[in-house]
């Protein structure tokens, strides 16, 4: 059985320290001013002090979305979360509760933690990556939120491996699973998942504040 073409972004699937990637959660109040984010997206923090969408070429992200909280579930005189119990049934932003959709003021939930290990799709476009790119830095490719499952369409973009500290991923391994093949064994279905690491995340860096 070949690859099939469905990036989703990072799924976050272990840490390299071997402790749970979920202890590393947290949420962040979301302001009006943000592109769409939908869970397997990367995430940065802004000079406004919110999170925004990690786009390719900037430094030093976040995290990863996770999930997405009710529209309920916001901020009241500055205190998260003193709205999220409701004898009504709360109303969620973005199709199939997988998102936020842009500007909207909702809670999403990221995984922090720096050494996080993800499962995440390459495009496979142009030079598919093999074997020997392990131990590479990546960057992302970004699509836009899936309008029919509401997920990231975030994927590695194959023709950015390169020697660089800036790109956001270190390709650690092929993600073993039956039927994960590399572009070599069928080039029509590229679409290859890998275990990628943070290579620039911002609680890693020496940084000035924001």
């Amino acid at each position: 059985m070949a690859n099939f073409d469905n990036p989703n972004g990072a799924y976050p699937v272990g840490t390299l320290s071997g402790s749970p990637w979920q202890a590393s959660v947290r949420a962040y109040q979301l302001d009006a001013t943000h592109s769409a984010i939908a869970v397997g997206d990367l995430v940065q923090m802004t000079s406004d002090g919110y999170p925004d969408l990690y786009e390719a070429g900037q430094v030093g992200f976040i995290g990863v979305c996770v999930g997405v909280l009710p529209a309920t579930a916001t901020t009241v005189n500055g205190k998260l979360g003193d709205n999220m119990l409701s004898n009504s049934e709360p109303t969620i932003s973005g199709a199939a509760v997988r998102n936020s959709a842009a500007n909207a003021t909702d809670v999403i939930l990221v995984c922090t933690a720096p050494d996080a290990l993800y499962e995440m799709q390459e495009d496979g476009d142009t030079t598919p990556l093999v074997l020997a790119d392990r131990g590479a830095n990546v960057e992302i490719i970004n699509a836009g939120v899936n309008s029919t499952t509401g997920n990231s369409t975030m994927e590695i973009d194959s023709t950015t491996k390169a020697q660089t500290a800036t790109l956001p991923f270190i390709l650690l391994d092929l993600v073993q699973r039956p039927g994960n093949e590399l572009a070599s064994i069928d080039a029509t279905k590229p679409w290859t998942r890998w275990i990628v690491t943070p290579a620039n995340h911002a609680f890693n860096l020496a940084q000035v504040g924001l």
